[in-house]
């Protein structure tokens, strides 16, 4: 039995040509089946690999898309630190000088602020930085380090301004309470200090200051404060003491009538009563007189402008 068998092909061309018979073997066709499979694998395993490496780029071009993206949010976070760092400091500055115009001494825990901003030094040259400059690791924990002493900071700039705040209203209250004003238009007929009293003409201290005015002119209140005593005082006759606060009192004697009475809250310019010669007095006068903590002190430290 013939095992090589062979298969006879024909060709049959167009028009009066002959036909051409090719007979071919078993085993060549079964040869160029072989490499029909093997080519048609190769190339299935070519458009896979193709397909495979275009995905795979793809992908790679979306993670550094990604990782660009990234590192531009990373960079602009340090740069709004840096702007916040800024920011702090001109307020630090700010404050320092608030305190340097009102007087007002450095808390304890300014006096541990040196007004300097950032964590330790990483070698990065400060923010902004290129990010090639430094790793992103390195970057992150300056962050990190920078975010913790803004929070720091921020909190004693709070505590300090809030120290701030309340002594310049301290201090508002404080001049509020100064008697700065004249509490009588008129000119001082006896001054502060040794002189002869005009009555009885032994040597004494004059605690206050006399100024002479017309009979019922209005006494005004040189300050904010509350009415201490309104009534008839020995030597002074009608007599107002007003309490300032922060030490201060004053007091006015010789007054024809009283305006104001004991506990009454008075504003600066308010007038508290009329001028007279009531108890020892040798003519329509007030005296005035200010104290401080109990002691007189001479009245024309506190005066603001001239009214002789």
């Amino acid at each position: 039995m013939n095992t090589h068998k062979k298969f006879t092909v024909l060709i049959i061309p167009e028009g009066t040509e002959k036909t051409k018979r090719t007979a071919l073997s078993s085993g060549i066709l079964k040869a160029g089946a072989l490499a029909l499979s093997g080519f048609l694998v190769v190339f299935v395993f070519l458009v896979y690999e193709f397909l495979h490496q275009q995905y795979q780029g793809h992908e790679l071009f979306k993670a550094r898309k990604l990782v660009v993206a990234q590192n531009n949010q990373i960079m602009d976070f340090a740069n709004k630190i840096h702007t916040l760092q800024t920011r702090l400091e001109s307020l630090q500055q700010f404050d320092l000088k608030i305190r340097i115009l009102a007087n007002i001494e450095n808390a304890a825990s300014k006096k541990e602020n040196t007004y300097s901003i950032g964590g330790p030094t990483i070698n990065t040259g400060g923010y902004p930085v290129p990010l090639s400059g430094v790793s992103k690791e390195m970057l992150v924990k300056k962050m990190e380090m920078d975010i913790n002493d803004l929070l720091s900071k921020t909190g004693m700039e709070e505590k300090s301004l809030q120290e701030v705040y309340e002594n310049i209203l301290d201090k508002k209250d404080l001049l509020l309470a100064t008697p700065s004003i004249w509490p009588v238009r008129g000119f001082i007929s006896s001054g502060f200090g040794w002189r002869i009293n005009p009555i009885t003409g032994g040597k004494e201290f004059h605690e206050g200051i006399d100024i002479a005015t017309q009979l019922g002119n209005p006494i005004k209140a040189p300050s904010n404060g509350i009415v201490s005593y309104a009534g008839w005082e020995t030597g002074f006759g009608n007599t107002v003491v007003i309490d300032h606060g922060y030490g201060i009192t004053t007091l006015y004697g010789h007054m024809s009538k009283l305006l104001v009475k004991t506990g009454e809250i008075v504003k600066r310019g308010q007038t508290i009563g009329l001028v007279g010669d009531t108890g020892f007095s040798t003519g329509p006068h007030v005296h005035y007189q200010v104290m401080i903590n109990g002691i007189p002190v001479n009245p024309m430290r506190y005066l603001v402008g001239n009214f002789q």
